[in-house]
């Protein structure tokens, strides 16, 4: 229940926000969903007068077809029984002519006098609106169908609508009409959404305007179930057996409590009623689902339909353990990015980063607790939190830094606005995944290593055994790849190498260790400099970038048996030191150098660890950096 009392404090703690649409950064239109509320995609408009007349009716783009419905607690989850909404919804319930237009109703239940009956008890109530009781005048006609296929919204033939637009139809109706483009189904599945259209004041859309949407809570707040103990606020509140689905998106029918199975034993055997399990109210049900619904809108990172989703109770944008460094400095301070981007040091990065830091924990209260939760479908009518706990903001920001100062290296595939840029710091979590499995790697696998992931950032657990030697394993292997993949892979290997060996205990920069005489870092800065060495010979014949070097070619072989292969290597740079004369000589003294920091039982064909892909970066890194000094 603690994931159900914090996202109903959550939803308590916001309650200013309610009803009113925001902005994602990405431009998408949400809102912090009042009680008996839920979205839904319509795909007709039909605005009718004060008095109940019909003024016109459009097709709805499908930007724009999300929609606020007042819903009861059956229709909120119904299935395949007709339950009808509040007022907007499909055209077997708002449709008077849906027989007789060629309609049939769900197993003979005609939904539309259920859905007239419901409305007129609100219209006749204290609580009725005169917006709702202008719509409530207009359907009672019963010309719905027959207006809208007046108005060319809706295609119908000899007084029957044409479930699904066929190619032959284009002789007879012309070009296909615009209703089939936003539909997923027949055109029997029309959902209806509706506005009052007052030519002397302007005022908000149905499904926007707060006192149509506070008139249909105060109504129906009096027909809710007899109150039990509510088990998350420990109140005598109104009892819910049926929660919210669509907490992902429009169409997820998927909940995460459910308890109608009755034949297959899924509580029987411990408790004998279900609400044995448990009892919670309506209103702590709805709250807490709107909540989460909101969040996962807003700042959730989905994967595959996996929800990853970190937030604050009333600072509720908090950085994710997924993002990289660069991804959480620019959401914290985009202004700032540019200034970072044209950054070229590891050190003023991280110096910025923890400033970051330190600045975006000010906004937040001593003892605010930060939560972490996973979600995913088992099928598609069950939903799993897969992780969930909260932590003191002290803690999570703690262990988040010390991520992204441990896993850290130089990363040169950031791209924002068709601009490059590199950047210091963590990778994110996703891109670590996808360098593990590669172009083989389906989402499943990405979404489950990210979940593996997760407790690396927020716990300070170390990273699993098989990503290392995963990622060890791929990076060793530039043949199977393009270079920028190569050049990618190899620097979220660094990072992952850097945080998993501790090595030079999390120092934040690349720079060559000239003492270190680790035998993986040795072999790997011999391989850096033979690289470099043929690399350099290409570009004097002008053929650099005609072929991989016999370092790349045998890097794999090198990293398992690595003194037969560089016998190998050695051998083949031969003619290429000649041809750079006075040059060749450089690196053989680097080589001579590398080879006498060897203990001479370390010098063996055991297989390499990660050690050696930091010892190849950081030798090639300055073997560049010096050649890029000669030339100024």
């Amino acid at each position: 229940m603690s994931w159900l009392y914090d996202l109903y404090q959550t939803y308590e703690a916001n309650q200013d926000l309610v009803g009113k649409p925001i902005r994602t950064s990405w431009g998408k239109e949400i809102v912090l969903l009042p009680v008996a509320h839920a979205y839904q995609n319509a795909q007709i408009e039909v605005r009718v007068t004060p008095q109940g007349e019909f003024y016109e009716a459009k097709v709805i783009p499908k930007e724009d077809a999300p929609t606020v419905i007042p819903v009861t607690i059956e229709s909120a989850g119904r299935t395949s029984k007709p339950t009808p909404h509040g007022i907007h919804d499909g055209l077997q319930y708002v449709a008077g002519d849906f027989e007789s237009y060629g309609g049939i109703y769900k197993k003979g239940n005609n939904s539309y006098e259920t859905y007239m009956g419901n409305l007129r008890e609100w219209c006749q109530s204290p609580e009725a609106h005169p917006k709702v009781q202008a719509i409530f005048t207009y359907l009672e006609k019963g010309t719905l169908i027959s207006d809208l296929v007046e108005e060319r919204v809706l295609l119908a033939k000899d007084h029957q609508i044409i479930p699904k637009w066929k190619k032959e139809l284009e002789a007879e109706f012309g070009e296909k009409p615009e209703i089939f483009s936003v539909l997923a189904g027949d055109q029997f599945s029309t959902f209806v959404r509706f506005s009052v259209y007052d030519a002397e004041i302007i005022t908000d859309e149905v499904w926007q305007d707060l006192s149509v949407i506070e008139s249909y809570v105060q109504y129906y707040s009096q027909n809710l179930p007899e109150a039990g103990l509510d088990y998350v606020t420990g109140q005598q509140l109104p009892i819910t057996e049926n929660h919210p689905s669509k907490v992902r998106y429009g169409g997820d029918m998927a909940k995460i409590i459910s308890g109608n199975d009755l034949q297959n034993f899924t509580f029987r055997g411990r408790f004998s009623d279900k609400n044995q399990v448990a009892m919670i109210s309506y209103e702590a049900s709805q709250k807490a689902h709107n909540a989460l619904k909101w969040l996962v809108g807003k700042q959730g990172f989905i994967l595959d339909g996996r929800v990853f989703l970190v937030w604050g109770k009333t600072q509720l944008a908090v950085p994710s353990p997924e993002e990289s460094s660069m991804d959480v400095f620019a959401n914290l301070f985009p202004e700032e990015t540019k200034v970072v981007t044209a950054d070229t040091t590891a050190q003023q990065f991280a110096e910025l980063f923890q400033q970051a830091m330190r600045g975006y924990q000010k906004d937040l209260t001593r003892d605010a607790p930060i939560y972490i939760m996973i979600l995913d479908a088992a099928t598609p009518g069950r939903m799993g939190i897969l992780y969930y706990r909260s932590i003191q903001h002290v803690d999570y920001f703690k262990r988040f830094e010390q991520w992204h100062q441990t896993c850290f290296w130089r990363h040169t595939y950031g791209s924002k606005n068709k601009q490059r840029y590199t950047f210091w710091g963590a990778p994110a979590l996703r891109d670590i995944a996808e360098a593990v499995y590669g172009a083989r790697g389906n989402e499943t696998l990405v979404k489950n290593t990210v979940e593996q992931l997760f407790p690396c950032v927020i716990d300070g657990r170390m990273i699993p055994k098989n990503i290392v030697q995963s990622l060890l394993k791929r990076a060793s292997n530039p043949v199977g790849m393009e270079n920028w993949e190569w050049q990618k892979t190899l620097s979220i290997a660094c990072a992952v190498m850097n945080k998993h060996f501790n090595f030079k205990k999390g120092e934040r920069n690349v720079a060559l260790d000239k003492n270190e005489t680790d035998r993986s870092y040795l072999f790997g800065r011999m391989l850096a400099v033979a690289d470099k060495l043929e690399e350099d010979a290409l570009a004097a014949n002008g053929k650099l970038g005609s072929r991989q070097t016999n370092a790349i070619r045998y890097m794999n072989a090198f990293s398992m048996h690595p003194e037969t292969t560089w016998k190998i290597i050695q051998q083949n740079l031969i003619p290429y030191q000649s041809r750079l004369w006075g040059n060749g000589k450089k690196f053989q003294d680097i080589l001579k150098e590398i080879g006498n920091k060897f203990e001479i039982s370390q010098y063996n064909d055991e297989h390499l660890n990660g050690k050696y892909l930091l010892g190849y970066y950081s030798q090639k890194y300055e073997l560049e950096n010096k050649k890029d000094k000669t030339e100024e």
